[in-house]
């Protein structure tokens, strides 16, 4: 705090009649108490009287006179500074008592935080600047949220706990009070490097006061104020009054963010209120759907129908698609539309998916279609448990015919009638496919392979890993029309499907489909979809049971020479065009587009480079077996690398 001695009317008097000088003396504040102390020196009709008030203006002041009587005088001196001081003490009790309601009594933490400088420096007239700063526990840094009389950098320069002034002051919550350039700057102990270069280039105050702003025993933040002037200076009354200041700041704002916290929590409470108003309303339209659904799929129509008629009631256009290879699409449904999925599960696992649009109402298109899901899911699992029961009475039926028990075999079982001529295909998925749900990819292979047959007459149903078909015609043409069908379905589907040969004889089912299936294994250890026929399997009747990489390293043991070395696959080429050709010189030539000559001096090559004569048979036998396995397996293996 500053005082007016030389205004004082006393003093002003002693100046003039007595020749009264006043020097004023910065002390260093201490701990001596809040009295005025003063000592008086007499030299001949001159004396000084020293008055000590450094608790309140962190001065002393030193009065030079001449007076006969000097005890008297110096009495009165004393008073007046006393009187001075006692000034300061009302002027700043009534400013404090006076404190902006902005400050004290708002609930605006913003406008507190805004507006506590302008009243510190109402109450502290002789600061020139200030700086409030807050913890912010995110980063862990004081940071200044509102300044005075610095520069706008001021704004960035944070600092953290123990470091710099500031953060001396809040981490040990004792106030400090720099009177001094230099002792400003050496309190400056602990700082980072970018601090250290702000405050290199920023102007060093006179005088510097901190005290803790704290609530409730918990630390919230600083409160600085700074004198610029030469001689300035802060006293413990000033550190006093700050801390009066910041402890009111302090209630303040822990009362604002007490008043925020209840205002969020009315707010959480309405929205609470609001949410389960619109989740109970949903609730009533999520009854109202279900009873609706429940009434659809109440009835005896298949799947098809009843989402036709959700898309008929609720007016709205969506796709579905099932892992049994139903597409259904409502009248208006496009493609090409944005569209959300809704997933139909069943045990955890993807049985289908709905499409449905994102334009109109969103949130009831959710509720409908999560509910649809639901239906759907358990008219699946019905129908899957028919289609199971289903699957083992044609197993069993098969089996019955097997055996020879089915002796009327003009009798229909389950669509199926021996007639005169018969074949069995078994169908297996490529062994490089794994299915995540065996079951459901039986039952969707095996709609798939019914659908692409062309005849009525069939037994089809599967068992363990495969799908076995029985199928009856009056004639081989419609056998082999059928066969046909079967081949394009077995490419489109990917599917392993081997077929037997056609009989007329009943005893010949087991048979049959053991060569069907000996046809099957085939096509899956060579890693092709497609069809073969049992009598088409050539050698690979002897490999039944061989796993298909020793069916590989056998081709590379015998061909290694001209599969292995780049240069020398035009041999390869050679040696399985003769193979194929018959040994025919003429058409391999032709084929080959090269003299026969040239065809002559290659086979050759390939003799001297396979250490194998291509006349003798039994060498010949096993390059064209290499040469035959060779293109089968490894084509396929080289296309699943792909």
């Amino acid at each position: 705090m500053e005082i007016d001695l030389p205004s004082h009317p006393l003093l002003k008097e002693l100046a003039r009649t007595h020749a009264l000088q006043l020097n004023d003396i910065n002390v260093e504040p201490g701990d001596s108490g809040a009295s005025i102390r003063y000592s008086i020196e007499k030299v001949g009709d001159a004396f000084c009287v020293v008055v000590d008030h450094s608790h309140f203006t962190a001065k002393r002041t030193e009065f030079a006179l001449n007076d006969q009587d000097g005890d008297k005088t110096a009495a009165r001196i004393v008073q007046a500074v006393q009187d001075a001081v006692i000034g300061l003490q009302t002027r700043t009790f009534e400013m404090l008592a006076s404190v902006n309601g902005a400050v004290i009594n708002s609930l605006d933490e913003n406008e507190i935080v805004h507006n506590v400088l302008r009243e510190v420096m109402h109450v502290l007239p002789h600061c020139d600047a200030g700086v409030f700063r807050l913890f912010d526990e995110a980063s862990g840094f004081l940071v200044p949220v509102s300044h005075v009389g610095l520069s706008e950098d001021y704004s960035h320069y944070r600092v953290q706990p123990n470091e710099s002034v500031s953060g001396e002051v809040f981490a040990t919550g004792r106030p400090a009070i720099h009177n001094g350039r230099q002792n400003i700057i050496d309190a400056h102990r602990v700082m980072r490097p970018e601090s250290q270069s702000f405050m290199e280039r920023s102007e060093i105050a006179n005088a510097l006061l901190c005290v803790p702003v704290m609530a409730e025993g918990k630390r919230l933040g600083t409160l600085t104020t700074l004198c610029l002037s030469s001689d300035g200076a802060f006293s413990i009354f000033d550190r006093t009054v700050l801390e009066f200041l910041a402890a009111h700041v302090a209630v303040a704002f822990q009362r604002s963010l007490t008043y925020k916290n209840a205002v969020a929590t009315s707010h959480r409470l309405e929205q609470m209120r609001s949410d389960l108003a619109r989740k109970n309303a949903e609730l009533d339209r999520a009854v109202e759907l279900h009873e609706a659904l429940l009434r659809i799929f109440s009835t005896s129509n298949g799947l098809t129908e009843q989402l036709r008629a959700v898309a008929e009631l609720f007016r709205v256009d969506f796709r579905f698609e099932n892992v049994l290879g139903l597409d259904y699409r409502s009248a208006g449904w496009t493609d090409n539309e944005q569209f959300v999925i809704q997933s139909v599960e069943v045990a955890e696992a993807p049985v289908g998916q709905f499409h449905f649009p994102t334009s109109g109402d969103e949130g009831f298109y959710r509720v409908l279609f999560g509910t649809l899901a639901t239906f759907v899911a358990l008219d699946f699992v019905r129908d899957m448990s028919r289609m199971d029961v289903l699957n083992a009475r044609r197993k069993a039926h098969f089996e019955a015919l097997v055996a020879g028990v089915d002796s009327d075999g003009r009798h229909s079982h389950h669509g199926f009638r021996l007639d005169r001529y018969s074949q069995v295909f078994v169908a297996r998925a490529p062994r490089r496919e794994a299915s995540d749900n065996t079951r459901l990819s039986l039952h969707k292979s095996q709609s798939d392979l019914q659908k692409g047959m062309t005849l009525t007459s069939s037994l089809i149903f599967h068992s363990e890993d495969q799908i076995i078909a029985l199928v009856s015609a009056s004639t081989t043409a419609a056998l082999e029309r059928n066969l046909k069908a079967i081949s394009d379905a077995a490419a489109k589907f990917s599917l392993c499907v081997g077929a037997s040969e056609i009989y007329g004889e009943s005893e010949r089912h087991l048979a049959s489909r053991d060569q069907a299936a000996q046809a099957a294994d085939a096509l899956s250890r060579r890693g092709r979809s497609g069809l073969l026929r049992h009598r088409d399997m050539g050698v690979e009747l002897l490999l039944e049971g061989r796993a298909r990489q020793d069916i590989l390293e056998f081709t590379r043991n015998i061909l290694s020479p001209l599969v292995q070395v780049p240069r020398h696959r035009v041999l390869h080429e050679t040696l399985s065009r003769y193979v194929r050709e018959g040994k025919s010189v003429t058409r391999t030539a032709q084929a080959l587009n090269i003299h026969p000559n040239t065809l002559y001096q290659r086979l050759q090559r390939i003799e001297s480079l396979m250490g194998r004569k291509i006349a003798d048979p039994a060498d010949f036998t096993l390059l064209s077996l290499a040469c035959q396995l060779h293109a089968e397996y490894y084509q396929s293996d080289a296309s699943m690398v792909n």
